[in-house]
C-alpha cells in the first residue's frame, strides 16, 4: 500500500510536468505555419520552469520522501500557483516589450525564462518598508499577499506529511522498550549510507544525547522520537527495512546481554 502510494504520487507528479512542459515546448518550436501558436507555447513553458521552482522548494524542505509531499494536493497547488505566477509574469513582459526588461524584447525564449525562474523573486520582493509609530517595520509589496498564500499551502503538506509520519514511525516503532539497544543500531546503520554528510550524521548523535539526558520520559517515546529523527534522513523505504532488521537483531539477543542484564528479564520482541 505504501509503495503503491509512493508510485501512484511520482507517477501524477511527472506527467503533470511532463505534459505542460511538452505541450509548451511542441508549440514554442513549431513550424512557420504556427507561429500565431509560438506564443501561447513559451507562456505555457514559462509556467512550467515556476512549477519546477515550486518542486525545487518543497524537495528542499521535506527531505525524508519529497516527491510524496509534492505529490500531495496541496503539493500540487504550490506548484500550480508558482507556474500561474511565472505565467503571469511572462504576459506582463509581453503586454509592455521594453519598458522591463529591454534585452528580452524580441526573443521569447529568454521571455519564458526570466519569467519563470524570475518571477517569483520579484513578486517577493519588498516595494518599500513602512514604520509604524510603535517602531515596527511592515513591508509593503506583492510579497504580503504572496508570503502569505505558499506559506499557508506550505503548511497544508507539512501537516499531510505528518500525519503520515506519525502512522508510520507508531505502527513501526511499537513494542520497543530498550532505547539503548535501538539508539545503537540506528547509529551503526548509518554507515549503510554513501553520501551522508557530518552534518546529518551529527544530528542523530545529537538526538540520541538529548534522550539520553532526558529522564522524564520513557524509552518508549525516545524511540518514537528517535524514529521521526532517522525517517528524515532515510526515507521510507530504508526506515522500515532498518526497523524490520533491527526487529531481528532484538530478537536474537540473549538474556544475559548488557542491556537486559540489569532488569534480569529477557530482551523484549518487538510487536510485528
Amino acid at each position: 500500500m505504501r509503495n503503491a502510494r509512493k508510485l501512484l504520487g511520482a507517477v501524477s507528479l511527472i506527467i503533470s510536468v511532463l505534459l505542460v512542459a511538452g505541450i509548451g515546448i511542441v508549440i514554442g518550436h513549431s513550424s512557420a505555419y504556427l507561429s500565431e501558436f509560438r506564443v501561447t507555447g513559451w507562456a505555457l513553458t514559462s509556467a512550467v520552469f515556476g512549477m519546477l521552482v515550486g518542486l525545487s522548494e518543497i524537495l528542499s524542505r521535506y527531505r525524508d520522501e519529497p516527491l510524496l509531499a509534492s505529490a500531495t494536493p496541496a503539493g500540487l497547488s504550490y506548484m500550480v500557483l508558482n507556474g500561474v505566477v511565472s505565467l503571469a509574469a511572462f504576459m506582463v513582459l509581453k503586454m509592455y516589450p521594453g519598458k522591463i526588461l529591454g534585452g528580452i524584447t524580441d526573443d521569447l525564449f529568454l521571455t519564458a525564462v526570466t519569467s519563470g525562474f524570475g518571477a517569483m523573486v520579484v513578486l517577493r520582493s519588498r516595494l518599500f518598508t513602512f514604520r509604524s509609530p510603535d517602531g515596527k517595520d511592515y513591508s509593503i509589496g506583492p510579497a504580503i499577499v504572496l508570503e502569505t498564500v505558499l506559506r499557508t499551502i506550505d503548511s497544508k503538506i507539512d501537516r499531510k506529511r505528518a500525519t503520515q509520519r506519525q502512522v508510520e514511525v507508531f505502527e513501526a516503532m511499537r513494542g520497543f522498550d530498550d532505547f539503548e539497544s535501538v539508539a545503537s543500531y540506528i547509529e551503526a546503520s548509518l554507515l549503510s549510507f554513501q553520501n551522508l554528510s557530518q552534518d546529518d550524521k551529527a544530528s542523530i548523535a545529537a538526538v540520541i544525547q538529548e534522550y539520553r539526558e532526558t529522564s522524564k520520559w520513557p524509552d518508549s517515546l525516545k524511540i518514537f522520537g528517535l524514529g521521526f529523527a532517522f525517517l528524515n534522513l532515510a526515507g521510507d523505504d530504508n526506515f522500515f527495512n532498518v526497523v524490520q532488521n533491527l526487529k531481528q537483531y532484538l530478537a536474537k539477543k540473549t538474556p544475559d546481554s548488557p542491556a537486559h542484564a540489569e532488569s534480569g528479564a529477557p530482551p523484549a520482541t518487538p510487536k510485528p
